[in-house]
């Protein structure tokens, strides 16, 4: 039986296209820095924005339901940005959520109990809960 070289010669092709990738990567990125320096433009001007790690939900006409979802929501929000933000690790995001969305949800839980007591419509009681990464 003849030996055939396809594995061989495909794995060839691939690590020459990855190889060529990245030297035309290099060479693009090589070629912007000299047109930056020649517009005048310094590496300190670019200003950096954070994504927000705190979010609140407004609490006025929602059920239970909904502001349960809400807060799920906005908790795997601003666990996400605190990872975006290198504030948080990888593995720390489903508990930083978790523990988020369980710390709101207990302080909307003490203020529908505190505005049962005392029997309005949240008068003069907080109507959002901050929720932040954890």
């Amino acid at each position: 039986m003849p030996a055939t070289t396809f594995p061989t010669t495909l794995t060839r092709h691939r690590t020459l296209g990855a190889l060529a990738t990245g030297l035309i990567a290099s060479a693009a990125a090589l070629g912007f820095a000299p047109a930056a320096q020649a517009q005048g433009q310094e590496l300190s001007s670019v200003t950096v924005t954070r994504a927000p790690t705190r979010e609140a939900i407004s609490l006025r006409g929602k059920a239970a339901v909904v502001v349960r979802h809400e807060v799920r929501l906005a908790a795997g929000r601003v666990c996400r940005n605190a990872f975006f933000n290198h504030e948080l690790n990888a593995f720390d995001i489903e508990w930083c959520s978790q523990a988020s969305a369980d710390k709101a949800m207990t302080r909307y839980r003490a203020i529908v109990r505190h505005n049962r007591r005392a029997g309005g419509e949240f008068a003069g009681l907080p109507t959002s809960i901050v929720l932040a990464a954890q």
